[in-house]
């Protein structure tokens, strides 16, 4: 009865990430978190992504509630990055990015996360002042 209460409770944490990915513009940011391969503050995914941050902050939270991502505030800032799950879910979001984009606007997005990330100091994050 446990083992099937446990697979039960897998598939419906299966479902609500892939519902999760279901929409393009939280698709990107997940894409965007994994090209990274570290922590991102939230104002640099709203250069990359040219949204309002009132947008990508509901992209976040949705991907945060099913499990995808995780956060952590430090002062103003709050920074996302991908949870250590190695699970299918997570090779499938890499390879949006790896070896190359999947897609012209993923590689858009990448180009100016680049472009947003040379701009840290110290590997921090000093432009956003709304983060």
């Amino acid at each position: 009865m446990k083992a099937a209460r446990r697979d039960n409770e897998a598939a419906v944490k299966a479902v609500r990430a892939l519902k999760a990915l279901a929409d393009v513009n939280r698709l990107r940011t997940a894409a965007l978190l994994a090209h990274a391969g570290r922590e991102l503050c939230v104002c640099e995914l709203v250069d990359a992504l040219r949204e309002s941050q009132y947008n990508v902050s509901r992209y976040l939270g949705a991907l945060c509630a099913a499990g995808l991502i995780r956060k952590e505030k430090r002062g103003r800032w709050a920074m996302y990055s991908l949870v250590n799950d190695r699970g299918p879910l997570a090779e499938y979001i890499g390879r949006l990015t790896r070896p190359r984009p999947c897609c012209g606007i993923i590689a858009a997005d990448m180009a100016r996360l680049e472009h947003r990330l040379a701009l840290r100091r110290r590997g921090v994050c000093v432009v956003g002042g709304k983060c």
